[in-house]
């Protein structure tokens, strides 16, 4: 399978046609934890696709342990490829797993995900993107997955910790309300370059 390199601020990353691509909004997370990150912290990612965000926070803070997850086997291959490229494969550990199938009893300070959350509906709007569609596109308007991870994720949580979601810039009062019904509580939504909300952190601390 043929592979590019694309070039961030602090790390590179190879593609393939058969993975999600990675954008600009990747940055986006370093800077939503860069006030609430904790000194030895475990940090799960949720499909991870090429492991640009799990990278790009090995890349911006130290004392981090990081396990990044996709179903993908072709993801992982080159996710682990791009740990190897940017020299962070010690502190990320990757592993198959639908969403939470395959993370035992772990616990962790940061659940991390960019999930689909198009929704195939619109996808008239999205002729442009040639990503895998179900890297894309979640049932329910779109917010299937997100709703998934809020309802598994409380359990893979440590106290006084956090579940960081991109989503759609229309989605967010939505996800406001609905994580409520498991103790988690948005404190804040980051935005993109073009000033939307795009990545959204909710806190389960009372």
């Amino acid at each position: 399978m043929k592979s590019n390199i694309i070039e961030f601020e602090k790390f590179k990353l190879k593609t393939a046609q058969d993975v999600f691509f990675p954008r600009d909004d990747i940055e986006i997370f370093p800077r939503a934890l860069k006030n609430i990150i904790k000194i030895n912290c475990k940090i799960l990612e949720l499909g991870t696709g090429t492991g640009a965000i799990s990278i790009a926070l090995a890349k911006n803070f130290n004392n981090v342990k990081i396990i990044a997850t996709d179903i993908n086997a072709s993801a992982l291959r080159i996710a682990k490829e791009n740990a190897n490229l940017n020299r962070v494969e010690k502190i990320i550990d990757f592993k198959e797993s639908n969403w939470f199938s395959n993370i035992e009893d772990n616990k962790f300070d940061f659940i991390v995900s960019n999930p689909p959350y198009l929704s195939k509906k619109n996808s008239s709007y999205y002729t442009e993107l040639t990503d895998p569609e179900n890297s894309l596109y979640a049932k329910n308007n779109g917010l299937d997955d997100i709703y998934k991870i809020f309802q598994l994720g409380v359990n893979y949580l440590n106290k006084d910790s956090y579940v960081l979601i991109e989503h759609s810039h229309n989605q967010t009062l939505i996800l406001k309300e609905h994580s409520k019904k498991y103790n988690l509580k948005l404190i804040k939504s980051e935005k993109d370059i073009l000033g939307f909300n795009r990545v959204s952190i909710f806190s389960n601390s009372i």
